[in-house]
């Protein structure tokens, strides 16, 4: 009694989970998700989110695992251990999820070239902006072949956010960097 049986996995009941942030980087070969998805196994934990990407022919991925306090050092050293990846672990602190906050959702589209996520990042500072996700890619323009740059991110937007401020900060970066910016908030169609 005092612990949940599932096949493969014993979790004692009223066990205090830590979530742990852990980075990866290494070249890209078949095979790492599963040595990852393991290794989390093995301690117990729960993969909770994930994101990775082959960049430039290296696998780069970061993810979000629940895991007993207890089991948490030995997770990261067993993710350390993996041969041929640099792996960095830190312990999450879950009361900066959001709550209530309203979210936005901004998507930018231009010609690709130097500086674009610096102003842009700049701007979203500036406002009090807290970037909760930023994925960006380049790709070739369907007519022109031009090289294109492409970024979507979301983003808390309380209420301390001058919401007419940034619009108008963002119209002027459009404008400056000649691409389009387009700024979706959670609650319009």
């Amino acid at each position: 009694m005092g612990k949940m049986k599932l096949p493969g996995l014993t979790i004692p009941r009223n066990q205090i989970m830590k979530q742990l942030v852990i980075t990866i980087v290494g070249k890209d070969q078949p095979g790492i998700v599963e040595a990852l998805s393991a290794v989390v196994a093995d301690h117990d934990g729960n993969w909770q989110s994930s994101s990775m990407s082959n960049l430039a022919g290296q696998f780069a991925g970061i993810i979000e695992v629940a895991v007993a306090d207890d089991r948490r050092e030995a997770l990261a050293v067993a993710m350390g251990a993996l041969p041929g990846l640099r792996v960095h672990s830190v312990v999450g602190d879950v009361s900066t999820e959001v709550c209530g906050v309203p979210l936005a959702e901004l998507e930018i589209v231009g010609v690709n070239h130097p500086g674009i996520v610096r102003r842009l990042t700049e701007v979203l500072k500036d406002k009090g902006v807290n970037l909760l996700q930023f994925a960006s890619w380049c790709e070739l323009a369907p007519s022109s072949g031009e090289e294109l740059f492409r970024a979507v991110a979301e983003f808390e937007l309380p209420s301390t956010v001058d919401l007419e401020g940034l619009k108008a900060d963002l119209e002027v970066l459009s404008e400056d960097l000649a691409v389009d910016i387009e700024l979706g908030l959670e609650d319009e169609d």
